[in-house]
């Protein structure tokens, strides 16, 4: 029945642009041309670019293989016939389409292949979409296939093109948005972040969409003008023409001023008659938090000011170590302190890794060349650790000594991910860096010489980012004016890098024979589990069911639901869902692999949330996790009076004039030399929950030492009370951004208090007893003690302490002498006894799914599935 609405529809829109004439919306329309002209700026769109001799592939998590071609057909036939869209499906082969229609709405553009083969399941023929998305800086995996049900007749996907963007200014098409802070050395890498566009409120009924590095990313109602990188939307514009305007013209690369990372980005539109709009962004350090959030802190005359918080705008990470625009940590230190040789003929290359390569090169070399007796600088160690926009982190030594008497020579190491599983069998020698039989060792190569630069690879499991996206783009209609708009569904706070989840199990649909009582479950969001002794779990599984019996907290007879192969996919704006699969073998059906999959939706009373086993179908394991973090950011109502926050939703109040970090609802700073006491109660305080970052953002503006100034006031869960403040006063800038941390406010956000940090590690921490949310549950094999015990045996305990010791040193010892007369001569038992306490050996290795897969590319603006939102997504 969807498939069959779905073409009605689209015929539908075919007839509307050839017979309704002047009656037709200039935003809507189709053409069997490659190309169209887009009705705001006039701008042509000309995808005969696209055209290749090579056909397109995407493979599905499902092991379909998808070619197509664009503007033309593919160079073989499918199924014996000349077509432009062929389905592989093991041995068989399926026409997708033998030609395409190319649509646009709104913004949107997208390919319809039509007059494909009949459809299996009989509802209709077989249909390819894809979805021409902006994107100015290419990844690997241009092609990415929206997950489908096994009976679905039309497939989805997502292909990101700079073709499907406005013109990209020269001055940042080949920009590294990048700056080293002249103080400490630090490089400052911003690229990553203009994969996506970022949005946010003015408070006042209209919205901004802003883009890092690149100008804002043309799409379905956000079409910006070509150079805007803040882009201001006149939401309730009915002159789609007068709806759009450019805030902030894009720039290359971010400046320091007064230490403070921030882009400047003036703008030709007019303000006042006498200067034009400009925009300010303040990018500002959060490194507990893994997502990255932009707030509209307010306007200055003609000023706008942005707050934007990233883990990429912390300069305190250890040397030789990186955070990735996926918020991974890498580390490569334990590469430090060696000298790496490689040898070419005549030539001898000596390197160190985030320091001085040693002899026979010069004490501040990080590489040089031995040749003729001769020695050459090939560029100044550091360890300042970067990583360019594909996620290749890498170290460059720079100022060497002169190359071509102008030049100085630099060295590039980029190191790359290779462990058992990924060394080539090529046919290197020994001097870049083989065992001499022609396989590869883990190490550096010597991948090119020329332009005065050494390009070195360093084949290291340390560069294995092997965990998916856990963030995907998503279509929402926003009720202010019912117009769909492209946001960001963002999991990476629910990410656990100390303790997995263990889920609960709904005992009024799972029965115990199913699942009996000893059984237990353990997750993690998007990453493998996190390593625990006596867990022995199939190393990189996402997802494990163990037995656990009552006798012993050791887990047993380990179980594999899935591994993170398969990126998150948004069914809406509050819905999505994650799927592990290729587990351990079904117990029930041996040619199959048990998998699991993570239903997510939006509950703003749910805190985190916790995973609950609902079903089980065959091998398949089904979950449900009510979490706030999914839910977009709310308004809340501010009471003058009484100075309190109030959540109209979950009809929930906090008190801002008896908050602890307070007095009478008054913060005493320290702005530099000077004290300022900040009156949080007041007029004209705009109230806004974030739940993804468990914080409650306060906007208002205030008189500072610097004059007028905007006011961000971020509250922020956390087990312990800190602030920092952001203070900028630089020339006509007067803002203030105050992060205050406190267990105070975790409780209005339904959360709860998590373990205090200055506790000098001890996770042990109390939790608030009135919270609906529990922290994840921790899968060690040694139950930990009740807080009151820890807290309340400093004195008793002492007293008793040294006979107690004593004897559990004699019992101890009596119990060792059994375990060697009793395991220590047997295979058996000494294999039963590793069995207890193993760690998991195993290993696997994933490739990066690409994020961005889209969920709807034709129908309602909702962000629902179309014909493939069935049962099974995968």
């Amino acid at each position: 029945m969807k498939q069959q609405f779905v073409t009605f529809f689209t015929s539908l829109l075919l007839a509307i642009n050839v017979c309704c004439g002047e009656d037709k919306d200039p935003q809507v329309f189709s053409t069997i041309e490659c190309q169209l002209t887009e009705p705001i700026y006039g701008q042509k769109f000309d995808f005969n670019f696209l055209h290749s001799d090579i056909a397109k592939v995407a493979k599905s998590p499902k092991g379909d293989t998808f070619e197509y071609n664009i503007c033309g057909n593919l160079s073989r036939t499918c199924d014996g016939k000349n077509v432009a869209a062929c389905l592989r499906r093991g041995d068989q082969e399926f026409v997708l389409g033998t030609h395409h229609v190319l649509n646009y709405r709104h913004g949107k553009m997208f390919l319809e292949f039509s007059n494909g083969a009949k459809c299996p399941n009989g509802d209709g023929d077989l249909k390819l979409f894809v979805h021409l998305g902006c994107d100015y800086t290419l990844d690997a995996q241009q092609s990415s296939v929206t997950p489908y049900a096994a009976d679905a007749c039309s497939f989805y996907i997502l292909l990101e093109t700079p073709y499907a963007c406005l013109p990209e200014p020269d001055a940042v098409k080949s920009n590294g948005c990048s700056i080293q802070d002249p103080v400490n050395g630090h490089n400052y890498d911003l690229l990553s972040l203009s994969d996506f566009n970022y949005r946010a409120t003015d408070r006042r009924g209209n919205a901004f969409v802003v883009n890092i590095c690149k100008p804002v990313l043309y799409g379905e109602n956000v079409m910006c003008p070509s150079d805007s990188s803040v882009c201001f939307i006149q939401l309730n514009s009915t002159d789609y023409k007068k709806r759009f305007f450019n805030y902030g013209t894009v720039q290359p690369n971010p400046t320091i001023e007064n230490g403070n990372l921030i882009m400047r980005l003036p703008s030709p539109t007019p303000c006042n008659g006498t200067s034009n709009y400009s925009s300010t962004i303040h990018f500002m350090c959060d490194d507990e938090k893994k997502s990255s959030k932009l707030s509209f802190l307010g306007v200055n005359e003609c000023v706008y000011e942005f707050s934007f918080t990233t883990p990429l705008a912390c300069n305190d990470n250890p040397p030789c170590t990186t955070i990735t625009h996926g918020s991974e940590f890498l580390d490569m230190r334990s590469l430090q302190g060696k000298t790496y040789e490689l040898s070419m003929p005549t030539k001898n290359y000596t390197l160190g890794i985030c320091s001085n390569a040693g002899q026979p090169c010069m004490a501040n070399d990080g590489a040089c060349l031995a040749e003729n007796q001769q020695t050459t600088g090939l560029g100044q160690m550091n360890s300042q650790l970067r990583y360019n926009h594909s996620g290749t982190p890498y170290l460059l030594y720079t100022d060497g000594a002169l190359c071509d008497g102008q030049t100085k020579w630099s060295t590039k190491i980029e190191f790359v991910c290779a462990n058992n599983a990924t060394k080539d069998n090529g046919t290197a020698d020994n001097s870049n860096g083989s065992n001499g039989d022609g396989s590869h060792v883990l190490g550096p190569k010597i991948i090119e010489n020329k332009n005065c630069q050494l390009l070195i690879h360093f084949q290291t499991p340390l560069a294995c980012q092997e965990q998916i996206e856990c963030k995907v783009k998503v279509f929402v209609e926003h009720t202010d004016d019912g117009m769909a708009e492209e946001e960001v569904v963002d999991l990476t706070p629910l990410i656990s890098a100390t303790d997995n989840y263990e889920a609960e199990i709904n005992n009024a649909s799972i029965t115990e024979q199913q699942v009996p009582k000893s059984t237990k479950f353990f997750l993690n969001i998007c990453r493998p589990l996190v390593p625990k002794f006596g867990l022995g779990c199939p190393g990189g599984s996402a997802a494990c069911m163990a037995k656990v019996d009552s006798t012993s907290p050791t887990p047993e007879e380990e179980k594999s639901l899935g591994f993170p192969m398969a990126s998150l996919v948004a069914h809406n704006r509050t819905y999505a869902e994650l799927r592990y699969l290729g587990g351990s073998t079904c117990p029930t059906d041996s040619q199959s692999e048990l998998s699991s999959s993570i239903e997510l939706h939006c509950d703003m009373r749910a805190g985190l949330g916790k995973p609950i086993l609902q079903l089980i179908t065959d091998c398949h394991y089904q979950f449900e996790w009510a979490t706030n973090v999914i839910c977009p950011s709310h308004m809340c109502t501010f009471n003058e009076e009484k100075c309190e926050i109030i959540n109209d939703d979950i009809n929930y109040n906090y008190e801002v004039k008896t908050a602890p970090f307070t007095n009478e609802g008054k913060m005493k700073l320290s702005l530099g030399k000077s004290d300022f006491t900040l009156d949080i109660c007041g007029k004209h305080r705009k109230a806004e929950t974030d739940y993804a970052e468990g914080s409650v953002n306060l906007y208002f503006t205030t008189d500072a030492p610097c004059g007028k100034s905007n006011v961000q006031l971020r509250l922020i869960c956390s087990g312990d009370t800190k602030q920092v403040i952001n203070y900028n006063n630089a020339g006509k800038d007067c803002n203030l951004v105050v992060n205050q941390r406190t267990p105070d406010i975790c409780k209005f956000l339904k959360l709860a208090v998590p373990p205090s940090k200055a506790n000098n590690g001890n996770n042990s921490g109390k939790v608030d007893p009135s919270s609906t949310e529990k922290a994840p549950t921790t899968t060690s094999a040694i139950p930990s003690t009740p807080d009151s015990k820890v807290n309340g045996s400093s004195e008793s305990g002492e007293a008793h302490r040294p006979v107690g010791a004593i004897l559990a040193i004699i019992i101890c010892m009596t119990s060792i002498a059994a375990c060697v007369a009793l395991y220590g001569f047997s295979p058996d038992r000494r294999n039963t006894l590793r069995r207890c306490f193993r760690h998991s050996t195993s290993a696997v290795r994933y490739s990066r799914v690409q994020s961005g897969e889209e969920a709807n590319l034709l129908l309602g603006p909702s962000g629902e599935f179309s014909d493939s939102d069935d049962d099974m997504l995968l």
